[in-house]
């Protein structure tokens, strides 16, 4: 990181995370970025809450995974989402074990919230979600495969970006020729 303040980043940067005592999300978009950061992944049972300006903070993810939400808030009009999986269970899928169970039914309701957010704010903002692939429906417990999910995250997305950008280039001559049916014959 170039910066150690989170208002001195280059980009404007906000990490949310969530509040134990309040009982809240907090967007955070100043102070220590290395403290925001750590906040941010503090996942409960994994790592200790992070205390910033009196607050204990934990992962953001634990109320809002996909914070759509503060993004239209900041005045976003174009949202990249990068859910953190596509949940597709095999149909007849039986989780096994207690941990099987939890990510299951963790994953359920990240998706169903992820959905809604996806159906309240794409009237306000271009949201544009990008692919998660994981075929092999691979556990987030399991971080033996994730050099390979990462490279075909990424496959994915520049595929699927690079597709957007030739339709609104598409999109863009169509518009002018309209305008300007002269200039393009």
């Amino acid at each position: 990181m170039d910066f150690q303040d989170l208002a001195d980043a280059e980009v404007p940067l906000h990490v949310v995370a969530y509040d134990l005592i309040e009982g809240c999300e907090v967007s955070l978009s100043d102070g220590s970025a290395i403290d925001a950061l750590a906040a941010s992944a503090a996942i409960p049972g994994i790592f200790p809450p992070v205390t910033i300006g009196g607050r204990r903070l934990i992962d953001g993810g634990v109320v809002n995974n996909t914070p759509i939400s503060h993004a239209v808030a900041f005045g976003a009009e174009r949202i990249y989402v990068l859910p953190t999986h596509q949940h597709r269970s095999p149909r007849g899928f039986v989780p096994r074990g207690a941990l099987d169970v939890a990510t299951h039914g963790l994953g359920v309701l990240v998706d169903a919230k992820l959905r809604a957010d996806i159906t309240r704010y794409s009237s306000e903002a271009d949201l544009i979600v990008l692919p998660a692939p994981n075929p092999e429906q691979v556990q987030p417990s399991d971080f033996e495969h994730s050099a390979r999910l990462i490279g075909e995250a990424h496959h994915a997305c520049r595929t699927l970006l690079a597709q957007e950008h030739a339709d609104q280039t598409r999109n863009l001559r169509g518009i002018a020729a309209r305008r300007h049916p002269a200039a393009t014959n």
